[in-house]
C-alpha cells in the first residue's frame, strides 16, 4: 500500500474531517455539476446532531439516575418541623387541658431547641451541597434523643412505649432513603435509650413490668427489622431500575431486569416486567437506523465503546472504515430521493454481506456509513474494504428509475486500543482518510498514515484470511 510521508501536525478532529469533506464537494459542485453539495451533507448531519443533544448529550442529562442525600434531608427537614410542631402542640394542649398529666416545660424546651437543630444542619447542609454517612447517622441520633428525652420528662414510664411509637417515624425517615446503616443506628440507638429510661425510673422507685417491657421490646425490634429489610429489598431493586434506565439513557438495552426467586409481585416487580417487554422495542427504536435497518450514529457509539473497553483489556487492535457514497446528490436529483432511499438500503445490505462476522455496520449520516472490525489489523481492514468496494462497483442498485451503478469511498484507520479514548482518533482518522479518497477522486480506498494528504491504496493482496 501507499503511506504518505510522515508530516507535521497532530491528528485530525471529527469536525475537521467532515469540514474539510464539505469543502471538498462544494469545490467539485463549482467545477462539475455531477459533484455532491457540501451544503446537502451539512443539512444531513444537522438534525442528527440535534436529536443526539436531545437524547442526551445534554449537561444535564448526567444527573440522570442519581440521588442527591443533602436535597432529600432539606426535604425531610420541613418534615421534621412539622411533625415535631404538631406532636408538641397537641401534647401541651392535652396537659393543659387536663387530659394527660404530665409537665409541659421539658416540650416547650426540647421541641424549640430541636426544630434549631434541625433547621440549621439543613442550612448548613443546602449550602454545601453534599452530606456525608456521619453526618447522616448523626441527624438520626438527634431525632432519637428528641423523642426519648420529651417522653422522659414529660411522660409516666406506664407510657414510655410511647417513645418506641415515636421512633418508628424517625426510622421511616431514614430507612427510605438513606439506607441499612443510619436505619440500624435509629433502631440500636432507640432501643439503648429505652432501657436506659426504664433503667433511670426504677432508680426511682417506679415499677416496672421487665418481662412485659421485655414483650414490647421484642415487638418493637421486629417491626423495625421487618421494616428494614422489607425497605431494603425495595430500596436495592429501585437502584437496579435506575440503574437500568441510565444505562437506556447511554443506548445500553442489553440488561433486563431480574426478578427475584420465590418473591409475590409488588410495584416494582411490575414496573420491571414492564421495563423488560417494552426494551427490545425502544432498543430498535432509539439505536437502529429506520431506513436501513443498520445501527444509527447513537447505536453505534454504544457498540463502538464496548468493542474499545473489549480491545483495551486484551490489548486488541480496532480498525474502522468510513464509506461514503460517490456522488450521491446527483442521485437524488436525476432519480429522486425515493431512488437514493433504496440506494441507501441496498448498501447496507451490500456493505453487511461483504463483512465478516462480528463486524458492525451503521449508518452514522445521509450517505456515509460507519463499518467496526473488532480483531482487525490494517491489512485485515483493508482486505474487507477492498471487497466492499468491489461489490458495490459491480452490484446494480434497483431503484424506481431503472437499476444505478453506484461506487463508493473508504476511508481506513487501524490502532492497537491503548486507553478508552482511542475511539475520538479512530472515528477522526477514518474520515481524514476517507476525504483524501474523495480528493483523490473518489471509487477508491486510502489507509490513513501519519502527515496522510494525498496518498491511496493500491489493490489490496487477497491472500489474507477473512474469518
Amino acid at each position: 500500500m501507499f503511506i504518505s510521508p510522515a508530516g507535521s501536525g497532530s491528528a485530525p478532529t471529527p469536525s475537521d474531517a467532515h469540514d474539510a469533506l464539505d469543502a471538498l464537494d462544494a469545490h467539485d459542485a463549482q467545477t462539475a455539476p455531477e459533484q455532491i453539495d457540501s451544503h446537502a451533507d451539512q443539512q444531513l448531519w444537522q438534525p442528527l446532531t440535534s436529536l443526539e443533544r436531545i437524547l442526551g448529550r445534554a449537561p444535564q442529562s448526567r444527573r440522570v439516575g442519581s440521588l442527591n442525600n443533602s436535597e432529600i434531608v432539606v426535604w425531610q427537614s420541613s418534615r421534621r418541623f412539622v411533625i415535631a410542631v404538631g406532636v408538641g402542640a397537641v401534647a401541651v394542649l392535652l396537659r393543659l387541658l387536663g387530659v394527660v398529666a404530665g409537665p409541659v416545660r421539658p416540650i416547650l424546651a426540647v421541641v424549640p431547641a430541636y426544630v434549631v437543630i434541625v433547621a440549621l444542619v439543613a442550612i448548613l447542609i443546602e449550602r454545601r451541597q453534599r452530606v456525608s454517612r456521619a453526618t447522616l447517622v448523626a441527624l438520626s441520633l438527634i431525632d432519637v434523643a428528641a423523642i426519648f428525652i420529651v417522653v422522659g420528662l414529660s411522660t409516666a414510664p406506664a407510657y414510655y412505649a410511647r417513645a418506641l411509637l415515636l421512633s418508628l417515624i424517625a426510622l421511616q425517615f431514614t430507612q427510605l432513603f438513606f439506607g441499612r446503616s443510619p436505619a440500624l443506628t435509629v433502631v440500636a440507638a432507640s432501643f439503648a435509650a429505652y432501657i436506659v429510661m426504664l433503667v433511670g425510673a426504677a432508680m426511682h422507685g417506679a415499677h416496672i413490668a421487665w418481662i412485659e417491657e421485655a414483650w414490647l421490646v421484642a415487638l418493637f425490634l421486629l417491626v423495625a427489622f421487618n421494616g428494614i429489610t422489607l425497605q431494603a429489598s425495595a430500596n436495592r431493586r429501585l437502584a437496579w431500575l435506575v440503574d437500568l434506565f441510565a444505562g437506556a439513557q447511554r443506548g445500553d438495552f442489553s440488561r433486563a431486569f431480574v426478578e427475584e426467586p420465590d418473591r409475590e409481585p409488588d410495584g416494582i416487580t411490575l414496573l420491571g416486567r414492564s421495563y423488560n417487554q417494552l426494551r427490545s422495542e425502544v432498543a430498535s427504536m432509539v439505536l437502529s437506523d429506520p431506513l436501513t435497518g443498520c445501527l444509527n450514529r447513537r447505536g453505534f457509539d454504544h457498540v463502538l465503546d464496548q468493542a474499545v473497553h473489549n480491545a483495551g483489556r486484551r490489548g486488541e487492535r480496532l480498525s474502522l472504515l468510513a464509506v461514503d457514497i460517490d456522488h450521491f446528490k446527483m442521485i437524488n436529483d436525476t432519480a429522486g430521493h425515493l431512488a437514493g432511499d433504496a440506494v441507501l438500503r441496498e448498501l447496507a445490505e451490500v456493505l453487511t454481506h461483504s463483512s465478516r462476522g462480528g463486524d458492525v455496520v451503521a449508518r452514522v449520516g445521509g450517505e456515509e456509513f460507519v463499518v467496526l472490525l473488532p480483531c482487525a489489523d490494517g491489512e485485515m481492514a483493508g482486505v474487507v474494504a477492498e471487497r466492499m468496494l468491489g461489490e458495490v462497483r459491480s452490484h446494480m442498485f434497483r431503484t424506481v428509475r431503472g437499476r444505478h451503478h453506484v461506487t463508493v469511498s473508504i476511508g481506513i484507520a487501524s490502532e492497537r486500543v491503548v486507553d478508552r479514548h482511542i475511539a475520538a482518533s479512530l472515528r477522526a482518522r477514518a474520515d481524514e482518510a476517507l476525504y483524501v479518497a474523495k480528493r483523490l477522486g473518489r471509487n477508491r480506498v486510502v489507509m490513513w498514515a501519519p502527515g496522510i494528504r494525498s496518498n491511496a491504496t493500491p489493490p489490496w493482496t487477497t491472500n489474507v484470511a477473512l474469518g
